[in-house]
């Protein structure tokens, strides 16, 4: 299977052009300002959104620089939401580095997420009102607002189902993930076929790449993963391997499991008894083979689409957002 920059190599030109316009459309002529929000804004990642939007693009016959430009206005969103779930996480790394508010504070980290935003608006301003990107963006951040929201409002309550929190990270991960091939494929084509196979391809891939993402927080070493690990843990919020692990579990197992996730427990022990039950479990490999099934949905997906070579890199990395190990 070809690795991630193999996959990418078809656009590398067009993500060259993605950073560019990254680095330009949020430029500030204050020296501290600039610091700051180039801090997060090359701060490094997969560009797997903007990525989404080029290939959704491609795949529909959309050669234009308009791609970039929606590209990065997806990843400045995305960013944005980073540096305010880091705050709310009190997260130290993100992406191998400090975080905003580790560097320069809580203040300095959420008006500089802000900042991002009000960039993105000044992206869009001169767009038509019916430019379909426009209903979309708008849906997708109300979106990803709505599942912090309720992701926050959730924490520590043990009970959450698999539907909940699958509902949850549609909203938080998967909503963006799809406006993205969304947004690229309204670039291209008229055909309401192809924009709704697009988009289902993205919700299918977006909901397997938080359940793997949610793995790797438990069996990734955080100097690979770039973040700090066993976050989610410490926050006492339930995961989809924490869940998965609770259904398996006997009574007595669940009800030390509950216990553990308190914020108050003796972090070491929390970690080795949820690691333990992981291995009795099988819990990875639950994990990564319900994640191949979303990703082989979004392949079948695909299928609406002609047969291009932007179709067989958006093919193979639905496989590689299963297989990635950071």
């Amino acid at each position: 299977m070809p690795n991630f920059d193999q996959i990418v190599q078809l656009i590398a030109d067009d993500l060259g052009a993605v950073e560019a316009k990254l680095t330009e459309q949020t430029a500030s002529e204050y020296s501290f300002v600039d610091m700051a929000v180039q801090h997060v804004v090359k701060g490094g990642g997969k560009r797997l959104r903007p990525i989404l939007v080029v290939l959704s693009a491609k795949a529909c016959g959309y050669e234009g620089s308009d791609a970039h430009t929606l590209a990065a206005v997806v990843e400045l969103i995305h960013v944005a939401s980073l540096v305010h779930d880091d705050v709310l996480d009190e997260a130290s790394i993100r992406r191998g580095r400090e975080t905003l508010q580790t560097k320069w504070g809580n203040k300095v980290a959420v008006l500089v997420g802000d900042y991002l935003h009000a960039r993105v608006l000044s992206m869009l301003v001169s767009r038509r009102a019916e430019d379909p990107a426009m209903e979309i963006l708008a849906d997708t951040t109300q979106a990803m607002c709505e599942g912090e929201v309720i992701h926050a409002y959730k924490s520590g309550d043990f009970d959450i189902t698999e539907d909940e929190y699958l509902k949850i990270i549609s909203f938080k991960t998967g909503k963006l993930i799809a406006a993205s091939c969304t947004l690229g494929a309204h670039l291209g084509t008229t055909d309401e076929r192809q924009i709704a196979a697009l988009t289902t391809y993205g919700q299918q891939i977006g909901t397997a790449f938080q359940i793997v993402d949610d793995l790797l927080d438990f069996v990734v070493a955080p100097e690979k993963l770039g973040k700090n690990a066993f976050g989610d843990l410490r926050e006492g919020k339930l995961t989809f391997p924490i869940i998965v692990a609770r259904s398996y579990c006997d009574d007595a197992e669940k009800d030390k499991l509950e216990h553990v996730l308190n914020p108050h427990t003796d972090e070491a022990a929390a970690i080795a008894f949820v690691q333990s039950l992981f291995q009795r479990y099988d819990v990875g490999p639950h994990c990564l083979t319900v994640a191949q099934t979303y990703a082989d949905r979004a392949k079948s997906a695909l299928q609406a689409l002609p047969d291009t070579s932007a179709r067989t890199a958006l093919e193979q990395l639905a496989n590689y957002v299963v297989s990635r190990d950071s």
